[in-house]
């Protein structure tokens, strides 16, 4: 997004409201397509209700992540942050580092909220010590979603949840044909994904990480034995086994693999739970068959997967700090949880609106979620303020392993040296 855009839309921020009519209001921002925003606002009933003089204005913008959060930090800048807006688990470093975001903590007793409710590794992302900058909404962990279709007709059975990686080799080998007799492959076992946020998981599975414990290097984890082999094993997956065709550009990774997988032409793809609405309107179209399994994990590893989290947070100069937080707080009960978990929105951070709407969905689908985010743990983007430089270095990484052909081990030390020079580590 261009800055002239950024600023057009903080302007926007600064001017809503203008026109309204008279008397005190809030403001809620929030990233979401049309569908999405249309629910938000049928779930701004009740608050309105019980505040019939209090104006209660929503906006939502169909954004990427990243153009979102050059929004919040433009609107910052401008001092023109909405009363209520989403904040999500990549942009709680700069925020909360800024000082930006209210610390909702000395508030929730008034407006009665019970921290139990939520899904504690979830809460933690936008905890600070006793400090906690935004109610949790909604979270996905980082799954792989199969065609059922390509496995029946493979006679490969269904991936259980506690598979390893050996498993799923044998089954994408399974699933790697030549449909039409050309000598070419035109059927691959999965689709190799190159953004970090996507095979991060896979690299946590096999026992290895992009970054130490305290986030402050990477020298001595990214390329430490573990993470090369599994960065090894995930490159082989293109260049050795020939089970996936060659890796998409990064800008149109999401889309190219999406449309490999609804055009049958990839059995396995890594996947976030936004992908639910469209492949479910895919399954009620008769189009799909689809089933969700969780990351594999290396023999003898334990099961791991990445929490990409996001709540409703409020500015820290906000002057209706009360109504605000008690929007925040209502738009993240367990009622307005549940209607977006049912809508296929997210996996709801409220612990028993995940549990129920689980239990309601006949597919099967969020109990798979579900499992697989037992195993999960919040996103390295949660706690690490340069994570946007962080991820755009390990994007070349994959790039130079998988695309240049280079030697792993020598360009994760490369990799690892540079990080540590952009966090700080060494100069």
């Amino acid at each position: 997004m261009s800055r002239m855009l950024a600023c057009s839309l903080a302007c926007s921020l600064a001017c809503w409201g203008c026109g309204a009519a008279p008397g005190p209001g809030v403001e809620l921002l929030h990233r979401a397509d049309d569908a999405a925003a249309r629910l938000e606002d049928l779930l701004l009933t009740p608050y309105r209700a019980r505040h019939p003089g209090l104006q209660v204005v929503q906006h939502n913008v169909a954004l990427s992540q990243a153009e979102y959060r050059r929004l919040l930090l433009t609107a910052t800048a401008d001092d023109a942050l909405p009363d209520v807006f989403q904040l999500d688990d990549v942009d709680v470093p700069a925020l909360v580092d800024r000082g930006e975001a209210l610390d909702l903590a000395p508030y929730l007793s008034r407006v009665g909220v019970d921290l139990a409710r939520y899904n504690p590794e979830v809460l933690a992302v936008f905890r600070r010590g006793a400090a906690l900058y935004a109610l949790p909404r909604g979270y996905t962990p980082v799954m792989v979603a199969y065609n059922r279709d390509l496995l029946d007709r493979a006679a490969v059975a269904y991936p259980p949840d506690d598979w390893t990686w050996d498993d799923f080799l044998r089954m994408a080998q399974q699933l790697t044909r030549d449909r039409d007799g050309d000598g070419r492959v035109d059927q691959w076992g999965v689709a190799f994904d190159r953004r970090p946020a996507f095979w991060l998981s896979w690299i946590w599975a096999g026992g290895g990480d992009v970054l130490c414990a305290d986030g402050r290097r990477a020298s001595g984890c990214l390329d430490a034995p573990a993470t090369i082999a599994a960065l090894r094993w995930y490159r082989d997956l293109v260049t050795r086994w020939g089970v996936a065709p060659p890796p998409h550009d990064q800008g149109t990774a999401g889309v190219e693999i999406a449309r490999l997988f609804a055009a049958g032409r990839v059995a396995f793809m890594t996947v976030g739970h936004d992908a639910v609405r469209e492949l479910r309107a895919a399954v009620a179209a008769g189009r799909l068959r689809v089933g969700f399994a969780p990351i594999p994990h290396r023999a003898g590893v334990p099961p791991a997967t990445v929490l990409w989290a996001w709540g409703y947070a409020v500015p820290a100069r906000a002057l209706r700090r009360r109504a605000a937080v008690e929007l925040a707080a209502d738009l993240t009960d367990s009622l307005p949880d549940a209607a977006r978990g049912d809508a296929g929105l997210e996996l709801p951070a409220v612990t028993t609106a995940a549990q129920d709407v689980a239990s309601a969905d006949t597919l099967g689908w969020e109990a798979a979620f579900l499992r697989a985010a037992a195993h999960g743990r919040p996103a390295w983007a949660a706690r690490v303020a340069q994570w946007r430089e962080v991820e755009a270095e390990l994007a070349a990484l994959m790039d130079r392993v998988t695309v240049g052909g280079a030697d792993p081990p020598r360009a994760a030390r490369a990799a690892a040296r540079e990080l540590d020079r952009l966090l700080g580590t060494t100069r």
